[in-house]
């Protein structure tokens, strides 16, 4: 129930702002109708409504959709330059990455690859305009790793014992908290986990983890 009444929160607000943008469009469509320019920007205006409402229908479709893992024998290590590689050029100039060879393990690449996406955008966003993102790869006893480091706004401890991995629950001024929960669904489906620490005002270490083959 609290996370329908959440979620109910979210549409109400992306719907009051799209329909006072839509409202404001149609007083003025009359008297600037004629104009090239007026067209245009309405034109502009109503793509931009259309990407943003489907947008929150792609992210809520993850809520129920079947979670279906392919899994292959594969490096960690490529996925995560795969992931690096599909950023853009400004955000690629601002990661330092420090890969270590690491033991091979069955995933989904694809899957394991939007995980490290999410969680490198979410790092970036935390940081703002300055500052970079680590990203390194390491090994426990029985696991491969990857972390994602950031000297972001951080979290508080209370967020992260009751609303992180929540969906619906984010620190996003724009934010609707699925990303992690989906993320976190896909690490479990692998028998995996991901680790947190964070403090505010200093940063975020994430930690994705996958059993490697044979222990």
């Amino acid at each position: 129930m609290e996370a329908l009444q959440t979620m109910s929160a979210f549409f109400v607000h992306d719907l009051k702002n799209t329909v006072s943008t839509l409202s404001l469009m149609l007083q003025n469509l009359p008297r600037h109708f004629d104009d090239p320019a007026f067209r245009q920007d309405a034109l502009d205006a109503i793509a931009k409504i259309v990407d943003k409402i489907n947008a929150v229908i792609r992210r809520l479709t993850v809520l129920r959709q079947k979670l279906e893992i392919r899994q292959e024998e594969t490096d960690l290590c490529e996925i995560v330059q795969r992931t690096l590689e599909s950023l853009d050029p400004d955000r690629r100039a601002r990661i330092v990455s420090r890969l270590q060879p690491l033991p091979r393990v069955r995933v989904d690449a694809e899957q394991v690859q939007n995980v490290l996406t999410n969680l490198v955008l979410n790092a970036f966003e935390a940081i703002g305009d300055k500052g970079s993102v680590e990203i390194e790869t390491g090994h426990r006893t029985g696991f491969a790793l990857v972390s994602v480091i950031d000297k972001g706004c951080g979290m508080s401890a209370d967020f992260i014992e009751k609303s992180l991995f929540r969906p619906f629950k984010t620190t996003k001024k724009q934010g609707m908290g699925i990303g992690l929960f989906h993320s976190r669904m896909i690490v479990d489906a692998h028998g995996g986990r991901i680790e947190v620490e964070s403090q505010e005002g200093v940063g975020t270490t994430f930690r994705v983890l996958f059993p490697v083959q044979g222990g």
